[in-house]
């Protein structure tokens, strides 16, 4: 009982079992204590199902009744569709009606009691016949903006777009040359290519890296080409069809699959199938209402007033519910899916997938799976993607069938809370154990997990803006350093798939676009971090338990974040054959002050991973160890 006057835990087996998300058809237990003084009359579990609104109540049972407390408990059957439910319980009293929830509605774990309609918890019911590709699971990702990474031969100007200026330097800051209006009207290149990319594979493989995720590489007049102008043709600045098939054939010769952006919620306005500039040997829906694109696009005041993606005229929004659309990218024989598949692209990342129909999503994932099960589809999703509504609907990213996996912002967000000091170590662990909740396990450890991105701030400049005011400028470089190790030790190490933006393991720093976006700096690393990256890369391929191990955190200290990962008797978290192994991660994130930890573990003496020289021993199943300010550590449990 803990001594509480009433207690549910979603994260505690025996007060929700099994824990976390639930397969449809399948039983879930609830149980609640409450403190014998309330002299309870009758105990009622409420839950509502997502889909419909249905409310549904159970009278639950005497589990245990004491001096002290009384324990109710009640056994629910899952729909058999898909879906969320919600529950709350209701704690009826001679003289009035008390109710039990959630305490914060984006934080699971233990409730708190109301004298109103309380925050419900959340079970997500899924569909367990669908499954993410297992090498999926263990892979680790590189992205890439094809424009800033490597220059392979001569830069051809009569490629360029008559709007564009070409870097002379690949040393230069990118920029953005805007009128007065706030619109580009001349795009920069450095002149990165595709045979770039090909010539530095041996690069990317050194950083134990086994999945490219490129941004898109089509036709455009931007430099970050999110304006398609020809879904079916290579960027030229880029190399062309038979460049983009020698990248993925030689890719696979590493080792590495290869990723690309699908920007299928707008086109350019200067497309073949909008061609509001007149570029394009094409009738497009801005010239005439005849355009076979016309239908693609939605005009309210035409040609001029129509929908756009944010607002932004050169992007113009397309119709994801016409049939003729949906066949261009997916279901005619010369499908923008189908011609890539032919090409061996087998994954994509889907750009700003809440914007995208849940209908849509599951025929490209229909098609992807038809011709290659191990196909991949990423969406861009910034929220817990179990929950997310988008447009006013629920979405069913996670229920299976839609996506295999998205952009784990959320865990990027309580990294970087934790850093700033906006969140302590225990509410990391209720947070990240919150998503390990919602999320069904085949979704929980194929999250991409970041630090940096093409939309954010790079993590060297964030953490440097992060430092106290007091802190010493001579000291601040080595501080950041040590955080840098912190955080992608923790992204390695952690379930789901590490992604490392390129230029990060080189020590590249970047603000807001486009200033994240800057070349990488060849002959320029910063070669400590760069063998920092190579070595967490090879831990990570090395030990099975670091990828599909079973994972436990801990709350141990507002300054610290811990957590373990272990496979043991020859099995992984899914069942599969895996290595053993024992690993335990640890963070002090306090800038001045050392912080002792005593951990709940297995008896033995575990090894750091990084100085295999110092070793530390638990005795009794605790472990005692300080970590000095911005230390990490990854220990490894000895044989």
């Amino acid at each position: 009982m803990k001594q509480k006057e009433m207690y549910h835990n979603s994260f505690e087996a025996s007060y929700r079992e099994p824990f976390g998300a639930a397969p449809r058809g399948s039983a879930v237990t609830l149980a609640i204590d409450v403190h014998a003084r309330y002299q309870a009359s009758q105990v009622i579990l409420h839950y509502i199902l997502d889909r419909t609104d249905d409310e549904h109540t159970k009278k639950m049972d005497v589990r245990s009744e004491g001096h002290q407390q009384a324990s109710y408990e009640v056994t629910i059957e899952m729909p058999e569709e898909p879906q969320l439910i919600w529950y709350f319980f209701e704690v009826v009293l001679a003289d009035q009606t008390l109710y039990y929830g959630r305490e914060r509605s984006n934080e699971s774990g233990e409730g708190k009691i109301y004298e109103h309609i309380p925050p419900s918890w959340q079970i997500t019911v899924y569909d367990p016949a669908y499954r993410t590709p297992k090498w999926w699971k263990n892979a680790t990702m590189y992205q890439i903006f094809p424009d800033r990474f490597y220059c392979e031969g001569e830069l051809s100007l009569e490629k360029a777009p008559e709007t564009s200026l070409v870097h002379a330097h690949w040393e230069n800051d990118p920029v953005y040359i805007r009128n007065e209006r706030g619109e580009v009207i001349r795009w920069d290149f450095f002149g990165g290519n595709l045979d770039g990319i090909r010539s530095k594979l041996s690069y990317i493989q050194s950083l134990g890296v086994t999945v490219i995720y490129l941004n898109p590489v089509f036709e455009a007049e931007s430099n970050h080409r999110y304006d398609t102008g020809d879904y079916h043709k290579i960027d030229p600045l880029l190399g062309d069809k038979e460049a983009f098939e020698t990248l993925i054939e030689e890719a696979s010769s590493y080792g590495i699959e290869v990723m690309l952006d699908g920007v299928f919620s707008h086109t350019g306005s200067n497309s073949i199938y909008f061609n509001r500039e007149g570029k394009y040997d094409s009738l497009g829906a801005y010239q005439s209402k005849d355009s076979p694109y016309y239908s693609w696009y939605t005009f309210h005041q035409y040609p001029d007033d129509y929908d756009a993606w944010w607002g932004v005229g050169t992007l113009p929004t397309l119709n994801k519910e016409n049939k003729d659309y949906q066949n261009f990218l997916v279901h005619d024989e010369d499908s923008v899916i189908k011609t890539w598949q032919r090409s061996n692209m087998n994954h994509w990342r889907l750009d700003v997938a809440d914007e995208l129909t849940d209908d849509l999503i599951r025929q490209i994932y229909r098609q992807l799976k038809k011709e290659n099960e191990s196909s991949v589809l990423l969406g861009e999703v910034w929220e817990d993607a179990s929950n997310k509504t988008a447009y006013g609907k629920r979405r069913d990213y996670f229920l299976g069938g839609v996506l295999d996996s998205v952009m784990n912002y959320p865990v990027r967000r309580i990294m970087l809370d934790f850093m700033k000091g906006e969140m302590d170590g225990y509410s990391v662990y209720r947070r990240l154990l919150t998503l390990c909740e919602h999320y069904p396990k085949e979704y929980f450890y194929a999250v991409m997990n970041m630090l940096s991105s093409h939309d954010v701030e790079r993590i060297k400049t964030m953490l440097t803006g992060f430092l106290p005011a007091s802190f010493r400028e001579e000291d601040a470089e080595g501080m950041v350093g040590k955080q840098i190790k912190a955080l992608s030790l923790w992204m390695y190490t952690f379930p789901g798939i590490p992604s490392l933006y390129y230029g990060d393991e080189a020590g590249l720093t970047g603000g807001a676009d486009p200033d994240n976006r800057k070349p990488y700096p060849w002959g320029r690393e910063d070669e400590d971090l760069l063998d920092w990256y190579r070595n967490i890369g090879k831990w990570r391929q090395d030990h099975d338990a670091l990828r599909t191990g079973h994972w436990q955190p801990f709350a141990l200290d507002k300054d610290v974040f811990c957590f373990e990962r272990w496979v043991d008797n020859g099995v992984d978290h899914f069942g599969d054959q895996a290595s053993d192994g024992r690993f335990l991660y640890l963070f002090n994130r306090n800038h001045y002050e050392q912080r002792e930890v005593d951990i709940p573990i297995e008896k033995g003496k575990w090894q750091h991973l990084e100085n295999k020289k110092r070793i530390f021993s638990s005795k009794n199943n605790r472990l005692t160890l300080e970590l000095e300010p911005g230390e990490s550590m990854l220990l490894r449990m000895m044989k």
